[in-house]
């Protein structure tokens, strides 16, 4: 047996995916979620085992190798769905173990079919495995990613909802990295689809025209452990319980909806505006919107009411979410400092309004203003007329 280039390069990406693991469960103040990405990244590393081994030669000369269970691949999509789950929560799904019940399954065939006698295992392979159990797996594989898939994008929305409901500071929880993890599954699913439906309607496949999605999960494996690694310990994991218990496959499109129940319950005839109107005041009055730590918990302590009744009445009275609410003040603010003569840096003034960084600062001003803040700076208005709307 000897390594080729194609070996070579998969065996290099297959160890690097393996390193990055490693790093994911050794490393000490790793978010618990870590594991969770590490396995899943080990077991994209493994199923790229056959490919190094076949470009080398090895079946060939060791036809003993073939069923090696190095195909985990019914693990992928529950890995995925957990992962998100138990970075938005900080707890694995309820029961999660069923989940594995399939790979389980998948597990044992390979197990099972790698201890036959040599000639009784080519015979299986060649024949009844690869008119039949192939393609039904294959079909298995790419459902287990689409619907697991679906679930994790679902949690991921849920859970960016719930950031801007709850956090005034929430840019350093952007979770961009996290979208570009399950679109990068998105992606390599979509072409080990189209791979498999040239395979099944137009030219079988051989182990060099599946070189393209092989090459694919090798990049899916180093993209997903690099990103867990550098950005999976800022994930601010969601605490109200309202929000926990929101179906995983259900979409939600505002705030709103996360509690449906205590809205289609809400007292008629309230008047939502004045009450938002009234605590508008009283936030701009005594500051609490410059807290750049401010969350809807902690607001709702001050104002003495519940989380649940400051997110309903600045939905209903104002249209607005609570992040946007803190946001809309502090850029208020901003823009009266930046207009006078004399005014201190940018930077300075976004802090002392109560923004955690200049990035989110710049990204809410152009939000609710539709300038930037040193454009506003340069006019340096005296007249409160002139100053854009807010």
């Amino acid at each position: 047996m000897k390594l080729g280039a194609y070996s070579l390069m998969l065996a290099v990406a297959a160890a690097n995916g393996a390193f990055l693991a490693l790093l994911l469960v050794t490393q000490s103040g790793r978010h618990r979620g870590s594991r969770w990405l590490a396995v899943l990244t080990a077991g994209i590393a493994l199923r790229l085992m056959p490919y190094i081994l076949g470009f080398a030669g090895a079946y060939d000369a060791y036809p003993w190798l073939t069923f090696a269970p190095f195909d985990v691949t019914l693990t992928w999509g529950p890995l995925l769905w957990a992962y998100v789950v138990v970075l938005s929560t900080d707890a694995p799904p309820r029961r999660w173990p069923l989940h594995f019940i399939p790979a389980a399954i998948q597990f044992a065939y390979q197990g099972v079919a790698f201890m036959l006698p040599p000639t009784g295992k080519w015979h299986w392979y060649s024949g009844p495995h690869l008119d039949v159990i192939e393609p039904i797996g294959t079909v298995f594989v790419l459902l287990s990613l689409s619907a697991y898939g679906i679930a994790a994008y679902r949690r991921y929305e849920v859970w960016q909802v719930w950031l801007d409901g709850n956090l005034s500071n929430r840019d350093e929880s952007r979770l961009g990295w996290l979208r570009l993890v399950l679109a990068g599954f998105a992606l390599t699913g979509a072409l080990g689809a189209l791979m498999a439906a040239v395979h099944w309607t137009i030219t079988p496949l051989d182990y060099f025209a599946r070189l393209p999605v092989i090459v694919a999960l090798a990049i899916l494996a180093y993209l997903i452990a690099l990103l867990g690694y550098r950005f999976g310990t800022q994930a601010i994991p969601m605490t109200d319980s309202a929000v926990e218990n929101v179906p995983v496959l259900e979409p939600v499109a505002d705030f709103a909806l996360l509690d449906a129940e205590a809205m289609s319950s809400r007292p008629s005839g309230k008047d939502y505006s004045a009450e938002a109107a009234a605590w508008r005041s009283r936030v701009k009055a005594a500051g609490w919107h410059r807290d750049p730590n401010l969350t809807l918990a902690r607001l709702a302590q001050l104002l003495q009411t519940s989380t649940r009744s400051v997110s309903r009445t600045l939905n209903q009275g104002r249209g607005e979410s609570f992040n946007d609410f803190v946001n809309r003040l502090r850029v208020e603010e901003a823009v009266t400092i930046l207009a006078r003569h004399h005014a201190p840096d940018v930077l300075r003034v976004a802090f002392d309004v109560g923004f955690a960084s200049k990035a989110s600062f710049n990204r809410a001003f152009k939000r609710h203003t539709g300038a930037t803040p040193t454009g506003i700076r340069a006019q340096q208005c005296d007249d409160a007329s002139q100053l854009p709307p807010i």
